[in-house]
């Protein structure tokens, strides 16, 4: 199991900040065999808690700029101390929740509560079905967090803190200790339903640590290892089924059980002069810095989206120059479509079909509303997820409708796609995140074969304009405004001539890039912006309603959702739940940002139910992340912890 520990020193400590650096070093040292995935540590003053954590082993975490900055905070308490000083620390031993989302590991921080916990709570599930109910809603998978959600529930009833952690402990089910600092007192609590919590006391009780172990105890009260003044210290086991409040600032001590009599409640330590600290969370401080970007007045687009400007009443120039989506009549739709129709049931026009949203919805309007019989077409490139290719065998099988499938190298696809992901983690560059796609924009090239071969002149695209996602191009240094969603090709040609040198700079910055996939990356350029692109888009002629085409893939094609996510939108797609996390970590927006601003501007939808939905759909999809990493064969924790440390655009680092 994970190991837990701690370090108390009151400003009366004959400690200095060396002795307290090298005392917690070690206690973090030596509680790394009990679980080097992850480490983590809270360290509370009178004003405030700073925490820091980090996917990496302890011995690494100690060397990291964070920590450094962190041990540099302390040592200005030192210079000056007031108050108490606790520290509370964790190496842990995955056994809820991966350690490369760091909003898995700890100390937790939820409400008042910061929190380090040692064990395995068995009931988890459950507990959060019931706690759902009430509208709390889970953060993160580790199991950790109900813990924190449950000691804040009582305490909202105003119960004390020993008694929330006793009626805590009354829920759980499993191998609990845990180590918790609160926003509004100056003490420490411990408590233990196994008895793996040891304290020890130096001799003038003016400092404390504490551990998982007897054996980690021992070794800190002898040869190199010991901490000042503790030598032939005393160790103290806390019981099972029993817990202690420390106050950080004389260590007077209160022991409690898990059955507090409510006749002789344990004794509480007041916070002193109403102490309230701040919570100095990294993970806190990114997103609050996400949450305060400066944003469009008029839709949702902040002020990290490339070529953004804002004029004086605070609205963007994407809402000022926006031209409304002009659609084609329907009629000349329906002219087309009549003049081309097949008598025989002979396939008349070809489908692009990627068994996402658009196009599932596309297949149905033609064949059920407009007679055609369209051939189908898709283009497996390696990323084409489970979930799209059973909507397309719902869609297809239901409509009675050809399905041509035509599979690239998929082994040898994900073997590039995994090539230039390994090549940008070495040097994050939010331009060549387009990189990650190339494998799939062949599509033109095998379209256009395809109808060569069929001898069918008519292809649908079932794209929308709503889509339009100009930031990638964006973030290279391209503005791609003018282009269309439908023909990529109709790029300038200044700007594909521009796109090639800026990619061509950015590769020898990064000759990570030159490698084996190198010949599929220009082949992706060319089928994508060069090769004539003779395509209608079936939504430049109807209307494009969001609401109608759900229910009617849903109710009429049992369609399939995701089950990481509300949105229907981007399913298909195995690539999409990984870039997008990129792009909101680092420039705190995705797809659903440009795509509900543009509904914004059509006037289909308000700016407050948009904001409420992209705060939704922007939520990292974790599953499918995890799936992508494992498709392309990349580990996981390690893709996590290079992105999430990123300097983000929205906030100094």
């Amino acid at each position: 199991m994970c190991g837990i520990f701690g370090l108390v020193v009151t400003q009366d400590s004959n400690l200095n900040h060396n002795d307290w650096r090298k005392g917690l070093e070690d206690l973090f040292l030596l509680s790394e065999t009990r679980g080097r995935e992850a480490a983590g540590l809270a360290v509370a003053m009178p004003d405030r808690i700073l925490v820091t954590k980090d996917s990496v082993s302890a011995t690494k975490m100690i060397k990291s700029p964070r920590f450094r900055e962190v041990a540099q905070e302390i040592e200005r308490w030192f210079q000056q101390p007031a108050g108490g000083l606790a520290s509370i620390g964790h190496s842990r031993l995955v056994t809820n929740g991966l350690q490369g989302i760091d909003a898995n590991n700890q100390p937790i921080s939820r409400d008042r509560s910061v929190l380090v916990h040692n064990g395995i709570v068995v009931n988890v599930d459950e507990l959060w079905e019931q706690i759902g109910q009430e509208g709390v809603v889970r953060s993160a998978e580790v199991d950790t967090e109900v813990i924190a959600v449950l000691i804040e529930r009582y305490r909202r009833e105003n119960a004390s803190p020993q008694k929330a952690i006793a009626r805590t402990f009354d829920d759980i089910y499993g191998e609990t200790s845990i180590a918790l600092l609160q926003q509004d007192a100056n003490a420490m609590h411990l408590a233990t339903n196994t008895g793996s919590l040891y304290l020890c006391f130096n001799d003038s009780n003016t400092a404390m640590f504490f551990a998982s172990e007897r054996l980690i105890c021992d070794q800190m009260l002898t040869g190199s290892n010991a901490i000042k003044g503790f030598e032939g210290g005393r160790i103290e086991q806390l019981a099972p089924g029993t817990g202690c409040t420390i106050s950080t600032t004389s260590l007077e001590t209160s022991h409690f059980t898990f059955k507090i009599c409510e006749d002789h409640p344990a004794p509480e330590i007041a916070p002193l002069l109403a102490t309230q600290k701040r919570i100095e969370d990294k993970a806190a401080e990114i997103q609050d810095a996400r949450a305060s970007m400066r944003r469009c007045t008029k839709c949702l687009l902040p002020e990290t989206m490339p070529f953004i400007e804002f004029g004086d009443d605070g609205v963007c120039n994407y809402c000022q120059e926006y031209t409304p989506w002009q659609k084609t009549p329907e009629s000349v739709l329906r002219e087309r479509l009549d003049g081309i129709r097949s008598s025989d049931g002979s396939p008349d026009c070809i489908v692009a079909f990627s068994g996402g949203r658009d196009s599932s919805y596309g297949l149905h309007v033609l064949k059920e509303e407009y007679g055609m019989t369209p051939l189908c077409f898709s283009y497996d490139w390696g990323m084409v997820t489970d979930l799209a290719r059973r909507n397309q065998a719902r869609m297809c099988g239901k409509l009675g409708i050809e399905h041509i499938w035509i599979s690239a190298d998929i082994k040898e696809k994900r073997a590039h796609i995994r090539r230039n992901v390994l090549a940008w983690l070495k040097k994050p560059d939010l331009g060549l995140i387009p990189l990650f796609m190339a494998g799939d924009k062949e599509v033109f090239w095998h379209a256009n074969k395809l109808m060569d071969a069929y001898k069918i002149d008519h292809m649908a695209l079932c794209t929308n304009d709503l889509e339009k996602t100009v930031f990638k191009q964006g973030f290279l240094g391209i503005d791609a405004r003018a282009t269309t969603i439908h023909r990529p090709s109709s790029l300038p040609v200044i700007g594909k001539l521009g796109m090639v040198w800026k990619y061509a700079s950015r590769f020898a910055r990064n000759p990570a890039y030159f490698n084996r996939s190198m010949p599929d990356t220009l082949f992706a350029f060319f089928s994508y912006y060069v090769i004539n692109q003779n395509y209608f888009s079936l939504f430049d002629y109807m209307e494009w309603d969001e609401d109608k085409i759900n229910e009617t893939l849903i109710g009429a094609y049992d369609w399939e959702t995701a089950p990481d996510t509300d949105s229907t939108w981007r399913i298909g797609d195995g690539t999409a739940p990984f870039y997008n996390y990129i792009y909101y970590t680092v420039a705190g927006f995705t797809e659903y940002d440009t795509f509900r601003s543009n509904q914004i501007r059509e006037g289909v939808i308000g700016r407050e139910q948009a904001k409420e939905l992209v705060e939704v759909e922007n939520q990292p999809r974790w599953d499918s992340i995890r799936e992508y990493t494992q498709m392309i064969n990349i580990d996981f924790d390690e893709a996590i912890r290079v992105i999430d440390r990123i300097p983000k655009l929205y906030s100094a680092q």
